[in-house]
């Protein structure tokens, strides 16, 4: 694929297949991300990819975590709100999803539904869990989003799917119940990887972009 097509098809999977991923699969979208830049070349992240029974597990004591109603305790600190103009395109995202995928607004048995998918992570085969060093400054998660940017892409260049998912990063505790991901790390998100279902309504849904003029401002050019 040309480098625009890998852009324009990468989406948020919220439906995946039964089908495996395999391993040189993950080794060959961990190397291509890995070519993502950093400050100094520190190259802060670190990922660990989870499969088979093991993914199971962690999404099952997730989605168990999320209902028992306890608190999140993230290793990073994650947005109680957004200003404005962020907060409604994040109500609009709801809103037209939750439309596609016709649950109503008074459906609160299908949005709870929903929002256990989220931590179940849609029921994807490999959980990929990003970290960093504890401590650091804030330029270390930028890096490490440049990183799962590029997971992201290099995932969509071998058809797989992909979602971001704040949710398998909400209770690490049950996350190091399952895999040895080392205390003095902080899990910052992790990425939901396998084979997308192309028929389901959720994997036809496109978020909408802002216009080039509300983001880009040139000077002298």
């Amino acid at each position: 694929m040309q480098y625009t097509q890998v852009v324009d098809s990468r989406h948020s999977c919220r439906s995946f297949s039964d089908a495996p991923v395999s391993r040189q699969q993950v080794e060959q979208i961990a190397a291509l991300a890995g070519k993502a830049p950093s400050w100094g070349n520190t190259q802060p992240w670190k990922l660990y990819a989870v499969g088979g029974g093991k993914a199971e597990e962690i999404r099952r004591r997730l989605v168990d975590a999320m209902r028992s109603g306890r608190p999140q305790e993230p290793d990073i600190t994650m947005p109680m709100g957004f200003e404005e103009g962020m907060a409604q395109r994040y109500k609009n995202l709801g809103r037209s999803l939750f439309k596609a995928l016709e649950i109503g607004r008074e459906d609160a048995e299908k949005r709870a539904a929903h929002y256990a998918n989220n931590f179940g992570a849609f029921g994807a085969p490999c959980l990929l869990l990003v970290t960093v060093p504890k401590e650091q400054t804030s330029y270390a998660v930028f890096d490490a989003g440049a990183f799962v940017h590029g997971l992201c892409l290099a995932a969509s260049s071998l058809g797989l799917g992909t979602v971001i998912l704040a949710a398998l990063a909400r209770f690490p505790d049950e996350v190091r119940a399952v895999v040895p991901i080392p205390a003095n790390e902080d899990m910052v998100i992790g990425v939901a990887l396998g084979h997308p279902n192309p028929e389901a309504p959720a994997n036809l849904f496109r978020s909408q972009r802002r216009p080039l003029e509300e983001t880009l401002t040139i000077f002298d050019l």
